[in-house]
Parts: structure tokens; C-alpha cells; sequence
């Protein structure tokens, strides 16, 4: 070569034969490593097949010498001839057949590492999708849970295709419906469910074909985009169903975006071995899930029983409880009414003061009160016609708080009282909501008395009347401890009480709730633990409403 080429190309030439160079150095290593290979697997340099092996790596690195220094040479030559073209002397080239030779192996070099690079490309990912099937098989062995299987088979799906959307559907036993177990990169929110007719979604037609759809563009497909819902967001699809025991038990779908190629045979075919793989594990945990739900099935069935047996158990203590009631009003009237004859013979044979006669009308007030409560008492087993009459709440109110004034003066129970002004009367039975107003203020100074052993804070009770939108409200609230919120729920139902230690019958607010019911109202419930109850009674101002 030239000392006086400086050509930028002829530079680039010297690293190839400096590359070759080391090529060369390489090969002279080649008896090197037969000797040792001889020395430490034979021990000797004696026997005939050492000497083959020796005279064998001569002659490797004399050939190799030989074709790398003609190469060496092919080279320079072609070099020195594209400089000396460059600065104007015209040379020909004298051995035209080496270039060309050498022109053919350099194209064919060029094809060699072309075919070089797709091949480990394609071992690459083969090597990925061998990974992803023993890591796949090897994760699904260990678990049953429908949720995970299907979350680790859709994930390694997405990666082994390089898929940028899908979800994994699963059959439902005795359903026409798919249920989505997993789904991940789709812009919109997967439904939960999706239809099985194959002639309404893309899913289901994969399930009745069971072979394969590929869509290269489902925007071109108008019979087919008619089927894509759920609609993944992208245009290239795949689709496959998945199969255990002949039965179809799945679908599975893959989305590419428009700037990715298609989904390839190699693709389906990996795809296909995959969930063949998966397809026992797959079924394990479809059956695990369809066990789960007749589980919980039997739970509500059982829980259902249990209810009707507590409805029949209440049901006949609450006929035990009628045909006691008749007896206890029976056995009750007779001293009831001579109490009452008693308290009128006292008021028109003495002469008496006005605190007297005023404790003489309560005496008689009373024992009228109880004989009304003794015909309520009746109806759990009869009726009677109702006496009720334009009533304002506000006297009821007052009247029931002179029979528990007493009780809340021994307990320090602070009484706030907010009656509304003209407030309109309704049509009510007066002694039959005089019992519910009774019974709320009586649970709520029983609340009350039962937290306060000493009073950490002073208890209280307000009392407040109103109007509005049409209706009348009676408000009970008071600062004890609160109704826990698991018993919240079952207050309204007889036999079940929350205070114990006062009351173990459970019937006040039952009661109570079916009287005011019985007028049109209902009773509205608000309690915090620890803070303390309202009770709100509404009545509609007229009972047509």
C-alpha cells in the first residue's frame, strides 16, 4: 500500500486490516489450545491421535494465513486503486477477476450477517416465548384464584407478542355471559360482563368457531367492527378461544396499535401453546370460582332459612304474646276501673284544695291512660276502631313530660324544650301517641342513666316541634352513648332491645313504630356512637297524605 495515500476511505481500510490482523493473532492461538486441550485430556504427547491433532490445528492456521493474507491483499490493492482514481491517474485494474471475487464475497458477507441478525432475532424471541410458557405454567401451578391466573396469562401474553391492549374472559356455567377477569391497556373501562352470542360480539364468535380471527384493521372490516364490543382502542386484533376437555371455557384478546405490524402466524401458534399449556390450571381455577360462588350461594340460602325460622319463632311468640295480652287486659280492667270509680267518688263527696283535685284528675288521667294501653295491648290480636281527633303535638308532649319529670329531677337530666308556635293539629289518637312519645323519652333517659355512673358530661334531652313541607315532626334527641351501627339496623324489630339491663321484651319501639306508621308517619333514626340518638316521629298533617 501507498505511504502516501491520505485518503479519509483509505484509513477506514486500515481498520480491516487491522481487524483482520487480530483475526489472524486469533488463529495462531489455535495449537495453543490443542496442546493444552491434549495436555490436560490426554496427559501426553506421545500417542497418535495427539500428533493428528497437532498436525490438524497446523494446518488450520496455515490455510487460515494463508486466505486472510489474500485477503489482506485484495484489499490494499483495491485501496491503492480508488486513490490513485481519485487523484487523476488512470490506472486498470490488472487482475479484474480477484476484485470481482472480492466484491462477491463481501456482498455475500454482508447477506450472511443480515440473515445472522434475523436469526438471533428470531432466537430472541423464542427464547423470550420459552421463557414466558415455563414462567407461566411454573406461576398458575401455584394458585387457583380465577383473578390471578387470569391477570398472569394476560400479562405474559401482552409481552410475549409485544401486544399493547387485551383482556381475558372467562364462561360462566348456566350464564350466556362472559365475565372479564382481567384487562389491561384499554382507554375505556371494561365492562364486567360481555355478551356471548357470536353474532353480537367478537367473543363470542371466537368461542362457537374456536379457531382464530385476525384482523388486520378492524376499521376495513364493517361486518366485523359491527361485533367489536368491548371496543379495545386499537385496530389490530386477535382473538382466540380457550379450550380444556374439548370445551370452550374462554376467550382471550390482543390488540396492536396502526404503526405495529400484525399479529403473525408464529404469534397465534405461540399463543395456542400457551393456553394448551395453561388450559388445566385455567379450568382448575374456573372451577374453583364456580365452587366459590355455590358457596356463597348456600351462605345466602342458609342465611335466608335462618331469617324465615326467626320469622316463624317471632311470629308465634307473638301469638303466645296476644293471647297473654287478653288475659293480663282482662285481669287488669277490673282494678282499673274501681281505681277510677274511687278517684271520681273522692272528687264529688270532699271538699277538697286545688293541689288535692289537681292529683285527683292525674290519678284518674292515668289509670284511664293504662286502660287504653291495656285495649292497644288487644289489637296483637283484634282491632278496634281508632279515636282520633285534631290533635296538637305540643300538649301531648307536655303531658307525657310531667310522668317523667320526676325521673329525669333524681338524674341531673337537663331538659331543653323547643315547642314551635301555632303549630297545626293533626288527626291522631291522642292516648296512642302519648304511648310513642313515652316510650321514645323513656329509652332516651334509660340511655342516659345506664352511661352516666358519675356524669362526665351533664345529660341532656331536647325536645324540639315543627312543620315542614307539609308534615309535622316530634324531635327526641338526647347525648347518651349512641346506638352501635349493627344494632341501628334492628331497633323496629319486637323482641330485640339494647338495653338489657333495663328491659329484656324489646317491644317499645316496635310498638311505637307501628302506631305512627298506622297514622301515615314514620320514625327517622340518627345515632353516633358515643355521641348520642335523635329520634324524629313525622306525621302528615292530614291523613290522607
Amino acid at each position: 500500500m501507498s505511504r502516501n495515500t491520505d485518503h479519509k476511505d483509505f484509513k477506514s481500510y486500515r481498520t480491516i486490516r487491522h481487524s483482520l490482523k487480530v483475526v489472524f493473532c486469533c488463529l495462531t492461538a489455535i495449537p495453543f489450545v490443542v496442546f493444552a486441550f491434549i495436555y490436560f485430556r490426554i496427559g501426553t504427547f506421545n500417542t497418535a491421535l495427539s500428533g493428528a491433532l497437532i498436525v490438524l490445528a497446523l494446518i488450520l492456521v496455515l490455510q487460515g494465513f494463508i486466505v486472510f493474507r489474500r485477503v489482506a491483499e485484495h484489499i490494499e490493492q483495491l485501496s491503492t486503486t480508488m486513490a490513485e482514481a481519485e487523484e487523476g491517474k488512470v490506472k486498470r485494474v490488472r487482475d479484474a477477476g480477484e476484485t470481482k471475487e472480492l466484491f462477491l464475497i463481501a456482498d455475500t458477507f454482508n447477506r450472511t450477517l443480515s440473515k445472522l441478525e434475523e436469526t438471533a432475532r428470531e432466537l430472541g424471541i423464542k427464547a423470550i416465548q420459552a421463557s414466558t410458557l415455563n414462567e407461566i405454567r411454573e406461576i398458575v401451578s401455584k394458585t387457583i384464584q380465577m383473578e390471578e391466573v387470569a391477570r398472569l396469562i394476560l400479562e405474559r401474553s401482552l409481552k410475549a407478542v409485544s401486544a399493547h391492549a387485551g383482556y381475558l374472559a372467562v364462561k360462566q356455567d348456566g350464564f350466556p355471559r362472559l365475565l372479564v377477569a382481567a384487562s389491561a391497556g384499554t382507554p375505556f373501562e371494561m365492562p364486567g360482563e360481555i355478551d356471548l352470542d357470536p353474532d353480537r360480539t367478537l367473543a363470542g364468535l371466537v368461542m362457537r368457531r374456536r379457531s382464530p380471527i385476525l384482523i388486520e384493521d378492524i376499521e376495513q372490516e364493517k361486518q366485523l367492527k359491527a361485533l367489536n364490543s368491548p371496543d379495545m382502542g386499537v385496530p389490530r386484533l386477535l382473538y382466540l378461544s380457550v379450550v380444556g376437555k374439548d370445551v370452550p371455557m374462554g376467550a382471550l384478546a390482543l390488540g396492536r396499535e396502526r404503526d405495529s405490524p400484525q399479529f403473525g402466524e408464529e404469534d397465534v401458534q405461540f399463543l395456542q401453546t400457551m393456553l394448551q399449556q395453561v388450559a388445566y390450571s385455567f379450568e382448575n381455577a374456573r372451577l374453583y370460582q364456580n365452587l366459590l360462588q355455590s358457596k356463597k350461594d348456600l351462605e345466602i340460602a342458609l342465611e335466608a332459612q335462618k331469617k324465615a325460622q326467626e320469622q316463624l319463632l317471632t311470629s308465634a311468640r307473638m301469638a303466645a304474646f296476644g293471647e297473654l295480652s287478653v288475659n293480663i287486659a282482662h285481669e287488669l280492667n277490673n282494678p282499673l276501673t274501681g281505681i277510677m270509680g274511687y278517684a271520681n267518688l273522692l272528687q264529688s263527696s270532699l271538699v277538697m284544695d286545688e293541689e288535692t283535685r289537681v292529683q285527683l284528675e292525674m290519678i284518674q288521667n292515668q289509670a284511664m291512660r293504662a286502660s287504653e294501653i291495656i285495649r292497644s295491648l288487644l289489637d296483637f290480636v283484634g282491632t278496634r276502631s281508632d279515636s282520633r281527633i285534631l290533635t296538637d303535638l305540643n300538649d301531648i308532649v307536655r303531658k307525657v313530660l310531667l310522668l317523667s319529670d320526676g325521673r329525669m329531677s333524681d338524674h341531673g337530666i337537663h331538659l331543653d324544650l323547643k315547642p314551635a308556635e301555632k303549630l297545626p293539629p293533626v288527626m291522631v289518637d291522642p292516648a296512642r301517641m302519648e304511648q310513642v312519645f313515652f316510650s321514645l323519652i323513656s329509652n332516651a333517659l334509660n340511655a342516659m342513666t345506664g352511661a352516666y355512673g358519675g356524669p362526665q358530661r351533664k345529660p341532656s334531652l331536647r325536645i324540639e316541634t315543627g312543620q315542614s313541607k307539609g308534615k309535622v315532626y316530634v324531635s327526641f334527641r338526647d347525648n347518651g352513648p349512641g346506638i352501635a351501627p349493627e344494632h341501628l339496623s334492628r331497633i323496629f324489630e319486637p323482641f330485640y332491645s339494647t338495653q338489657e339491663s333495663v328491659s329484656r321484651v324489646g317491644l317499645g319501639l316496635w310498638v311505637s313504630d307501628r302506631i305512627v306508621r298506622a297514622h301515615g308517619g314514620v320514625i327517622r333514626v340518627k345515632s353516633e356512637t358515643g355521641k348520642g340518638s335523635n329520634f324524629v316521629v313525622i306525621l302528615p298533617l292530614n291523613i290522607e297524605d
